[in-house]
């Protein structure tokens, strides 16, 4: 064995340049695809697969806090919203209907690929949650003209309607 891996360096040594380009391309691709399995390529996607339900809502909350502090007159607040549903996922299916004279019957299958955890079904299209009502608290709102501002931004941010928006007075 030693001996045959002392001739393929000397062969190599002794060989054109063309070749070691070659092998030196080779044992690239090789270490790419050795990489490729590892945790460092699948650590981002695995990430995005954690993001939660309460981390959304909570950054979702917070960004509409700076949202309505911006708006002159609305001062400190607090939000609250509520979602529609948690995240939905559509994979892709296989159908097959089956007909004859006297009956019918149709059945799906998910498409299947093979995925880092084995064998996982092909996402589609992913939708996070939509805001459902929200309810602000601020220091600003009992000001008609700053409560209505509050109202139609909310509404035209998350497409509502402004009944499911509640203004309220911020507690001193």
């Amino acid at each position: 064995m030693a001996s045959s891996v002392k001739e393929i360096i000397y062969r190599l040594k002794n060989s054109d340049k063309k070749l070691k380009i070659i092998i030196a391309l080779g044992i690239v691709g090789m270490l790419l695809i050795l990489l490729s399995e590892t945790s460092l390529f699948t650590a981002d996607r695995k990430e995005k697969d954690d993001y939660s339900y309460d981390v959304y809502i909570s950054s979702l909350e917070e960004e509409t806090e700076n949202i309505i502090e911006s708006i002159d007159g609305a001062g400190e607040c607090r939000v609250m919203l509520t979602l529609k549903y948690t995240k939905e996922s559509e994979f892709a299916k296989n159908y097959q209907e089956n007909k004859s004279e006297s009956s019918y019957s149709d059945s799906f299958e998910y498409v299947l690929y093979k995925g880092a955890n084995g064998e996982e079904p092909l996402l589609l299209k992913e939708s996070f949650p939509q805001v459902q009502g929200v309810a602000v608290v601020c220091s600003g709102s009992d000001n008609t003209a700053v409560k209505e501002e509050i109202i139609n931004c909310l509404s035209s941010v998350f497409d509502i309607p402004t009944s499911k928006i509640s203004v309220s007075k911020l507690k001193q």
